[in-house]
């Protein structure tokens, strides 16, 4: 009964500590998302939320066009690396094969990381 209770008193700190952290590591504070000729332009800046440090940053980019057609790209942060707390700009521009612009989607990676748990709000 007392490895129970003991049980059930770890747990239930475990839970709240896990309440209570985010999951997410990188915030855009802001961020465009405007068309041009043959292409997409997008700008903002993004910053690290987390309590680590992360490294070799890339802003990923998929616009999505008309009859669900699709264009990505990728560049590296001006500032690849973030202590927490920083914040960096970002620019990507997208080559596309169509006119108009039905959405643009936005996300983070590393190396390591396929895609970083990011806040990301609608583009303005």
């Amino acid at each position: 009964m007392k490895r129970f209770l003991v049980l059930i008193g770890t747990l239930a700190v475990v839970g709240m500590a896990a309440a209570q952290s985010s999951p997410y590591r990188l915030r855009v504070l802001s961020w465009s998302c405007q068309a041009f000729s043959r292409g997409v332009l997008i700008q903002g800046t993004v910053r690290n939320i987390s309590n680590r440090p992360l490294q070799d940053l890339r802003v990923n980019a998929r616009i999505i066009g008309p009859g669900l057609r699709m264009a990505t790209n990728s560049a590296p942060l001006q500032d690849r690396n973030l202590m927490p707390g920083e914040s960096a700009r970002f620019e990507l521009r997208v080559r596309t094969n169509f006119d108009t612009v039905s959405r643009c989607e936005l996300w983070f990676r590393n190396p390591r990381v396929v895609q970083i748990a990011t806040l990301v709000p609608n583009p303005r």
